[in-house]
């Protein structure tokens, strides 16, 4: 949903709403009424859209029909939620190139350190906004509302007496105090027995005590955010080691026992969608060659829309069909499992068909190479150009 407001139109807080007011508060019953009688939802565009391509989507029915039938007529549920998507504010220790500052600390700081070398080229990052970086409002923004204590205690006495499925993201939850004190604080509660966590991890860092909090759980999962496969995916999650990352995905494999999966999660855009062959035949590699989805999982595989220099769409066209070409070729890898031959075989169709809807291509894919050839410039890295040599050989043929 969007930003939330009481009849004041002040928005929701957890310091000064308490969540009951906020779970039945007039807009949330308003969207519930309207998802009943089929009607689409302004906030769920992005969840449509992507479904209109063949992807999956978090809006998808989850327990539908009995969530339907616990509704009020006025839209209200009695029942509080025992479910909960937790985020840990946006301090993290990385800079991707497909997130933004609401979730991540870091990528506004350094976009302020390149201004103080190039005010110019500040400026146009915040005049373009959402096309090259999510979200460019306040670029030094930092959510730390879990560091007061009133609110933390709350939260976490909340989580204690009333929920069963909690989801864990960040920021990077593994990198904030206060999350490895939520797991300590359930479990001294007993409360880890019955719980099910799902944490979503770019696998950078990892505590030793998960191997005495994991295996009391009901379950566990893993959401391992990967999206490249050695230096590619240093580049696209910077500064991440890869090495680092397999190391930290081993220590998981290692505690899965019966309760616990590991789902690989990447973020499909033009950084790594020549890859995504590479990405998968890496991932059944580490499984053993196992596809078990009680164990080991791909999540649905949908592109990045935004930034929108992030999306593949914008590319040349025949970029796009030299990019499906060798998917396709390497199709014949992945027909063990259904479920993502499917979503790969979206993925090729897409390139394909050539769907993209933006007016103007040519102005995103300047200021994909303006954006990161600075980023890459400050960084002083392996760059795009040198990861990435087919993409820019079709963009500078184009004479951009």
């Amino acid at each position: 949903m969007d930003n939330l407001e009481d009849d004041k139109g002040n928005r929701y807080h957890i310091n000064n709403h308490s969540l009951s007011n906020i779970w039945n508060s007039k807009q949330i019953r308003e969207a519930r009424l309207k998802m009943i009688k089929g009607e689409k939802i302004k906030s769920c565009a992005k969840c449509y859209e992507q479904e209109s391509r063949g992807y999956k989507s978090m809006r998808e029915p989850q327990d539908m029909k009995q969530n339907f039938a616990m509704t009020n007529h006025d839209g209200s549920i009695k029942q509080m939620p025992n479910s909960m998507e937790l985020h840990f504010g946006n301090m993290c220790n990385l800079k991707c190139k497909m997130c933004g500052q609401q979730y991540s600390n870091q990528i506004g700081k350094e976009l302020l350190e390149i201004g103080q070398q190039d005010p110019e080229w500040l400026s146009w990052v915040y005049k373009e906004s959402g096309n090259v970086n999510i979200w460019t409002n306040n670029l030094s923004v930092e959510y730390k509302w879990f560091k007061n204590k009133k609110t933390k205690d709350k939260l976490f006495d909340y989580i204690t007496e009333n929920i069963n499925e909690l989801i864990l993201i960040g920021g990077e939850p593994t990198v904030i105090p206060e999350f490895w004190e939520l797991l300590e604080h359930l479990d001294a509660k007993g409360k880890l027995e019955d719980l099910t966590i799902t944490l979503t991890t770019n696998l950078t860092n990892t505590n030793p005590r998960l191997a005495r909090w994991l295996p009391k759980l009901k379950k566990w999962v893993i959401w391992a955010s990967v999206d490249g496969v050695g230096e590619r995916t240093e580049y696209i999650r910077y500064p991440s080691n890869f090495k680092k990352v397999c190391e930290n995905l081993d220590f998981y494999k290692s505690l899965l026992g019966n309760n616990g999966k590991i789902v690989l999660s990447p973020a499909i855009q033009l950084l790594n969608i020549d890859q995504l062959d590479e990405i998968l035949d890496w991932w059944f590699d580490f499984t053993d060659g196992i596809y078990d989805d009680e164990k080991f999982s791909v999540s649905w595989m949908a592109q990045v829309w935004y930034p929108v220099i992030c999306n593949y769409d914008i590319a040349p066209t025949e970029y796009k069909k030299w990019v499906a070409n060798k998917l396709r070729s390497s199709r014949n890898r992945f027909t063990e499992d259904p479920y993502i031959l499917r979503f790969y075989d979206t993925q090729i169709a897409n390139l394909e068909n050539d769907v993209c809807n933006f007016e103007n291509r040519q102005h995103f894919q300047k200021a994909f190479v303006k954006y990161n050839d600075r980023q890459d410039q400050f960084r002083s890295k392996k760059t795009w150009r040198q990861l990435v040599p087919q993409l820019e050989l079709a963009l500078t043929q184009q004479d951009l």
